[in-house]
């Protein structure tokens, strides 16, 4: 990333973090008489500074060890918090102008597919340690981006068609943007993107097989109706549900962000950890389908049985093996 660009994206970042904190204040000042102003505006001026601390700094060794921690602790609010922010600013446009309240929620919906760009910048690319960088991006990062939507749509005083909805809840627009702001942040940490070009000395055996297994877990995936590990592959249903929009864009996003959170940025911060290891790839891949696997078990939280949990568990690991076996394929 150049100096230029970087400094670019601080610009975009101080200019969204003046206009989104500025329009919070106006709120909080305008709101009910002013009666949460001065707890809510106390709390909103220190989050405000510390957002812009990591912004106005300078190389320096003063406050190491706070600074670092302000990062994680910017990384979490912002991803979280953002989207609350621009839709406080949505509100308070419709309110006070013209402008038609659908227009606006659009315009925010999409801009939140760019908006964490500056932030993966200026807050979460300063993160030197792996654990750290792999910890920010199964947890905070992924859910703030992938949901933003969501979130932004949490607000009762936003009234958004049911299309917008849809496509809010299915997530796809937060895949998109998790792509884009995930693509950044790697490529600040000097990491390069996956290549979609076949390696000529990879072996065709490996290919074949790849190709083979990929076909057949398609097939299952689409068409298995066993309800254990007994029946799995012995019980087909081959009819097909009437497709919609919501049932394929809710398919796709998991296909789109968490193959480019696992196989993509997860498995790329693992390679690099372990380029002096004799066994770099094996470390790797194995690692990352761990992860992959384990990033599971939250579904109990949820509600869903520890059984099934277990089993996603094993399953989601094994995934993520085989899908981390198309590195050596590709270069």
């Amino acid at each position: 990333m150049t100096p230029e660009t970087e400094q670019l994206l601080r610009r975009w970042y101080m200019g969204q973090l003046i206009v989104l904190f500025g329009a919070a204040f106006i709120q909080l000042f305008t709101f009910d008489g002013g009666v949460f102003f001065p707890v809510g505006g106390m709390q909103l001026l220190i989050w405000g500074l510390l957002a812009w601390w990591p912004a106005a700094e300078e190389d320096q060794a003063q406050w190491w060890r706070l600074r670092h921690v302000n990062y994680y602790v910017q990384t979490v609010l912002q991803f979280t918090l953002l989207p609350i922010l621009l839709a406080n600013l949505v509100a308070w446009l419709s309110q006070l102008s013209w402008l038609d309240e659908q227009g606006l929620i659009a315009v925010g919906m999409a801009y939140l597919m760019v908006a964490f760009v500056p932030v993966v910048v200026v807050v979460t690319k300063p993160i030197e340690s792996v654990i750290g960088r792999i910890a920010v991006l199964i947890t905070a990062i992924f859910s703030g981006v992938v949901s933003a939507q969501q979130t932004f749509l949490i607000l009762p005083n936003l009234q958004a068609p049911s299309v917008f909805e849809m496509v809010s809840d299915t997530g796809i627009l937060g895949a998109l943007g998790f792509v884009i702001a995930v693509g950044v942040l790697l490529w600040g940490w000097g990491l390069t993107g996956p290549s979609w070009r076949f390696n000529r000395q990879a072996q065709t055996s490996l290919v074949v097989g790849l190709i083979v297994v990929g076909t057949a877990f398609s097939l299952w995936n689409a068409f298995s109706a066993g309800g254990s590990w007994a029946t799995t592959f012995t019980h087909w249903d081959f009819q097909l549900r009437s497709a919609t929009w919501k049932m394929f864009l809710s398919g796709l996003e998991p296909g789109i962000a968490e193959e480019w959170l696992y196989r993509f940025a997860v498995l790329t911060l693992l390679l690099q950890a372990f380029r002096h290891r004799r066994h770099q790839l094996d470390w790797a891949v194995w690692l990352s389908g761990g992860l992959f696997g384990m990033w599971h078990i939250t579904n109990v939280f949820a509600g869903q049985p520890l059984s099934a949990t277990v089993e996603q568990i094993i399953f989601a690991a094994m995934l993520g093996w085989f899908f981390s076996l198309d590195v050596p394929v590709l270069r």
